[in-house]
């Protein structure tokens, strides 16, 4: 019986990891956090998205945007292998949305790292006359053209060290209030929700 379980387990893991990142999706994320928020553990939630994404997508095709979406997976991993934090956790709720689970004090180092390794390679993407440029233009539904700047990334961050976090509900919807306000600044960018 227990063997059973156990393929019956694996076989929901493998159901949910997304098949373009090889993350774990909506079933795993949600876990991860009921677990770090029943446990009473120091934990730190991240949105984070592409800045500019449908743009990005509509310009060059969705089998580069889908590169995108992989690289940006590949930059949060690489992130979480060097902050720091053993027990850091990485998961793809679909489209340009991800979620990481890091201990609240390698959150900033996560950050940096995610920024710099995105930085560093999302201008191979583009052709070369719009990554000179600094953007690229889209035609609109009325016919309108409209600049886009270079696909940047943003990220909201809450932790349960400062504040008492009862819900992977207010975890998360306070991590995506802290990435609304990272997505005002131009260019990649996070913001540390640091209310009591």
């Amino acid at each position: 019986m227990a063997r059973v379980r156990t393929v019956l387990r694996r076989a929901q893991q493998m159901r949910d990891l997304s098949p373009l990142t090889g993350l774990p999706g909506n079933f795993r994320i949600t876990a991860e956090l009921e677990e770090r928020v029943r446990s009473n553990r120091l934990f730190a939630v991240v949105h984070a998205d592409i800045d500019n994404f449908k743009a990005f997508n509509d310009h060059y095709g969705f089998m580069r945007g889908d590169s995108v979406i992989k690289f940006t997976a590949q930059a949060l991993l690489q992130a979480a292998s060097e902050c720091g934090d053993p027990d850091a956790f990485v998961g793809h709720v679909g489209g340009d949305d991800f979620v990481a689970l890091i201990h609240p004090d390698h959150a900033e180092a996560f950050c940096e790292g995610v920024i710099k390794h995105y930085d560093d390679g999302i201008l191979d993407f583009y052709d070369t006359a719009d990554a000179l440029q600094g953007y690229i233009e889209v035609t609109d539904r009325r016919g309108e053209r409209h600049a886009f700047p270079v696909a940047s990334i943003s990220m909201g961050v809450v932790s349960n060290q400062r504040r008492r976090l009862s819900s992977e509900w207010e975890a998360s919807a306070v991590a995506s209030e802290m990435q609304e306000f990272a997505k005002r600044q131009p260019g990649s960018s996070y913001q540390i929700d640091r209310r009591n």
